[in-house]
């Protein structure tokens, strides 16, 4: 055996280390975004240079003309990552996602399921790099903080907005509609959407509920609507640029997810 081969050997184990720890490194840093947290935005909702969400969430009834959205490749990663990290005995919960495009209903199964945190996700493109500021202008009528995060790969930036306060505002608008069912003593709640991509197929039961579990069309129409709004300010070096005009834009449709006990 030569020295050669004994160099190239020792210098291909060590390169093979050395990837090791730094997958092990990378994994468990993506392991730790999971429970990273929240930043907070406590600016008011600016005028000019915004990109602008719309969302609605609403009861999802035998009547809506169109399925659910199942999920896509983003979705499936995510879920995918929570359950390795599970497996790790890093950041272990239990988690729903629910794919969507701009309209989410709720069913009655999704509703008995005790959420301890829901986000919204985002995967925007971002070519030059720029800050994100999401803002969402029913927190900030109230003078309360939006509470984000977001994790910059290159030129796409993964962004998650707070939507807890989505669930406590249901809770407390169904539990008041008069003849209604009472959400106050319902504690669990997710999401499911409309709309069906073509191509896609169902997914498990941890990635969508597609049961056709649905309220009636009597008591869907007792549930509250709620038209959601989140405005993305963008800046650079501190200066507020406009973020359409800049490149920014979604490049995967939004999904939410859903942690609960």
């Amino acid at each position: 055996i030569s020295c050669n081969s004994l160099s190239f050997g020792a210098l291909r184990t060590g390169w093979l280390r050395r990837w090791r720890r730094g997958a092990e490194e990378k994994h468990r840093e993506r392991c730790a975004e999971l429970a990273a947290p929240w930043l907070e935005n406590t600016r008011q909702v600016p005028e000019d240079n915004t990109t602008v969400l719309q969302l609605r969430v609403q009861p999802f009834s035998s009547g809506a003309s169109l399925g659910l959205v199942f999920p896509g490749k983003p979705l499936f990663s995510f879920v995918r990552r929570v359950y390795q990290c599970c497996q790790e005995r890093l950041n272990c919960r239990s988690v729903k996602g629910i794919q969507g495009h701009v309209e989410f209903l709720l069913t009655r199964e999704i509703l008995l399921l005790t959420v301890t945190r829901a986000e919204l996700h985002l995967q925007l493109s971002n070519p030059q790099r720029l800050d994100l500021h999401p803002v969402l202008p029913s927190m900030a009528k109230r003078n309360l903080p939006t509470r984000y995060s977001v994790w910059s790969r290159g030129n796409m930036v993964e962004l998650r907005v707070d939507l807890l306060f989505l669930f406590q505002n249901l809770q407390e608008g169904a539990g008041g509609a008069g003849g209604g069912p009472s959400l106050v003593n319902i504690r669990r709640r997710v999401f499911s959407s409309r709309g069906n991509p073509p191509g896609e197929q169902p997914a498990p039961d941890a990635l969508q509920d597609t049961n056709g579990d649905v309220w009636g069309d009597g008591v869907a129409a007792t549930l509250p609507a709620l038209e959601l709004g989140l405005v993305l300010g963008c800046s650079q070096a501190g200066a507020a640029v406009s973020c359409g005009d800049s490149g920014v834009h979604l490049s995967h449709t939004p999904f939410m997810a859903l942690y609960y006990r």
